[in-house]
């Protein structure tokens, strides 16, 4: 061959290089992974004794098992992964993100390994790599529920809510029996007011996970607005009879002392606004309702202190505004007596704007 073949010859395999090294790349990460499954051959039902151990939050069985798997089959990458889940469960953040970032050097192309990350990450409030890594999960395993889940949520924060309500449904259709699936769904219906079939997730949610707070919660604050006015006050009260443990909700309380109050159950509201009061200090719409209730029960020098309390907490959420506690004053002040105060919050209640937020939402 001449030398002007050999010259073509070696451009072509030099412009080729990249894609090359690529497919080579491919190649060793399938290798690897081929091998960790293999090094995992024998050990398959301890694994899913501890993963199943893992989902019940049995983490002494779970550790058990994992440390046992881990001594038989040194090389098994699952136990990796397995390891990484059980310290994030047991709260040993740093070990948790070690052991969880080199399964996914372990297992370069398998989605779980970026999905435990990512969630991992989620839950530490590093929202910026856990969107770039759930993303990466989906990319190998675009069915994958969890994954979808996962991604449905990050995309809520980022203000993507039509592309997350799309994953969130995908979630539902691929694992029906997926309770977080199922709860993120109805939290994004409840998010956007659509409020029948925000219930008719979290009756779903009941079904599979009947000691869950929050999702009857949720499932009453939506048949409110349907006119399923008893149906709401049993969720409430058997939402507060297993209201404990992981789960626990500090918001039950106080959702339903304001619905009793709506309802003029003025004794029971206080019994729950009270501890509404306890378990949520800093929140400007639990100080509200008490005050609304003690000026129903003609306690306004109360009613006083609790206005002023929940004028003086911030609300960036807007859900209870400035002007509402404006007026809830100047009703108070007038009922006391003090005309003068009175006026300045009538004043302030009469020329403080909507906030923008506050009007996209109503």
């Amino acid at each position: 061959m001449n030398s002007d073949g050999k010259g073509a010859k070696l451009r072509i395999f030099q412009r080729n290089a990249p894609i090359r090294l690529l497919a080579l790349g491919e190649f060793l990460a399938g290798v690897l992974v081929c091998q960790g499954a293999a090094s995992c051959i024998g050990a398959e039902s301890q694994l899913l004794q501890a993963t199943r151990a893992l989902e019940r939050e049995n983490l002494a069985e779970a550790e058990q098992i994992l440390t046992q798997v881990k001594v038989s089959h040194p090389e098994c990458h699952e136990v990796v992964l397995g390891l990484g889940r059980l310290r994030a469960a047991q709260g040993d953040a740093f070990s948790a993100q070690k052991l969880l970032s080199l399964y996914t050097e372990l297992a370069p192309k398998d989605a779980k390994g970026y999905h435990y990350l990512a969630h991992f990450l989620f839950s530490q409030g590093d929202y910026r790599r856990s969107d770039a890594l759930s993303e990466r999960a989906l990319s190998f395993d675009p069915d994958y529920p969890e994954a979808l889940t996962l991604r449905g949520q990050i995309l809520v924060i980022k203000g993507q809510a039509a592309i997350a309500q799309e994953l969130l449904e995908k979630a539902c259709k691929l694992a029906p029996g997926n309770v977080e699936a199922l709860f993120q769904l109805g939290s994004l219906y409840d998010r956007n007011k659509r409020h029948l079939e925000a219930a008719t997730q979290f009756e779903k949610v009941i079904a599979l996970s009947p000691k869950n707070p929050r999702a009857y919660d949720f499932l009453a604050l939506n048949l409110e607005p349907l006119g399923e006015i008893e149906k709401a006050e049993t969720a409430y009260q058997n939402g507060l009879q297993v209201n404990e443990g992981k789960l626990f909700d500090a918001f039950l309380d106080y959702n339903y002392g304001r619905f009793l109050l709506k309802r003029n159950q003025l004794v029971e509201s206080q019994k729950h606004l009270d501890r509404a009061l306890q378990l949520a200090p800093q929140f400007r719409a639990a100080y509200y309702e008490h005050g609304k209730l003690n000026v129903r029960l003609q306690k306004y020098e109360q009613a006083r202190l609790d206005a002023e309390r929940a004028l003086s907490l911030p609300d960036p959420s807007n859900s209870i505004l400035d002007l509402q506690v404006y007026y809830l004053l100047s009703s108070i002040y007038t009922r006391l007596g003090k005309s003068e105060l009175a006026r300045k919050y009538i004043e302030l209640s009469q020329t403080t704007p909507v906030p923008i937020q506050a009007r996209e939402r109503n």
